[in-house]
């Protein structure tokens, strides 16, 4: 389990990643990406997940059904062994796997994801799998909250909080913006932790770029028996490039022009190095 610093050390180091692979690619989902760089960060490498297990049968699930951020989890998978790190490079290039959109056809994916609302449908099947055959295995789903509007979310809360799928924990990426607006300008989805908890849900609720906070509420998660456990992590949507951070306009493009030299600023890298992974 890395320390704390090293963690923030990793997390710095994907959305410099995250942004190498935006260059490249011109456009697409890169706020989505930036908010959630802690939660897969503290996920693969805080000692939250058995990577030991990650390659056998029994190996722990993460899904993220809020698959426009899959920029993020690309590169948490090139730093655990799932593919060399290089092939980064091919993000939203011709001829590549990684697709803008989660996609099946990576190592370390289980399911294509986007399409809103599937992901945590899929997480309550894997789940229900692993009690039935009394393995450790453990699902993770990340969930936006303009996704959360989706009815077949509210159905797998349900079903998994009927269950007591107490191995399965949702994450909740709360950065209050969906893709052209506030979630809060679109439909009243609070109070969001009492509506969980109806649903037979245990509830913790943190800060999501703090890696303390996300780490106690992961390991209270892991300790609570007989109900499925969500994390509200509280984020900021494009976190780590300060021109992007919560902009209603900013969910499916890249920095454009001189926005790149800022960026790079930012991070703390030369504009040359945008060039290769």
């Amino acid at each position: 389990m890395a320390s704390v610093k090293e963690l923030e050390r990793i997390a710095h180091e994907i959305r410099i990643d995250i942004l190498k692979m935006y260059y490249r690619a011109g456009w697409g989902h890169m706020t989505p990406a930036l908010s959630c760089v802690e939660i897969f960060t503290a996920l693969y490498f805080g000692g939250v997940m058995r990577m030991e297990r990650r390659f056998e049968h029994d190996h722990d699930w993460v899904i993220m059904s809020k698959g426009h951020g899959c920029a993020t989890w690309y590169s948490c998978l090139s730093r655990t062994g799932y593919f060399p790190h290089e092939d980064l490079n091919g993000f939203y290039q011709a001829g590549s796997k990684l697709v803008g959109l989660a996609s099946s056809g990576v190592n370390g994916v289980p399911l294509p994801t986007g399409s809103l609302g599937h992901g945590i449908c899929f997480a309550t099947g894997t789940a229900l799998a692993a009690k039935r055959k009394e393995n450790a295995a453990r699902t993770y789903v990340l969930l936006g909250d303009g996704e959360s509007q989706e009815g077949s979310v509210w159905e797998a809360a349900m079903f998994a909080g009927a269950h007591g799928l107490d191995n399965l924990c949702v994450i909740l990426d709360r950065n209050g913006l969906q893709a052209s607006d506030r979630v809060e300008n679109i439909t009243q989805d609070t109070p969001i932790r009492e509506r969980w908890e109806a649903f037979g849900w245990h509830v913790e609720e943190c800060e999501g770029h703090d890696f303390p906070a996300l780490l106690r509420s992961f390991s209270a998660a892991k300790e609570y028996a007989g109900r499925p456990s969500l994390i509200i992590a509280h984020t900021t949507k494009g976190k780590g490039i300060s021109f992007a951070e919560a902009k209603e306009d900013w969910h499916s493009r890249a920095p454009r022009g001189e926005e790149w030299t800022r960026a790079c600023e930012e991070l703390g890298i030369r504009v040359e190095e945008l060039e290769r992974i």
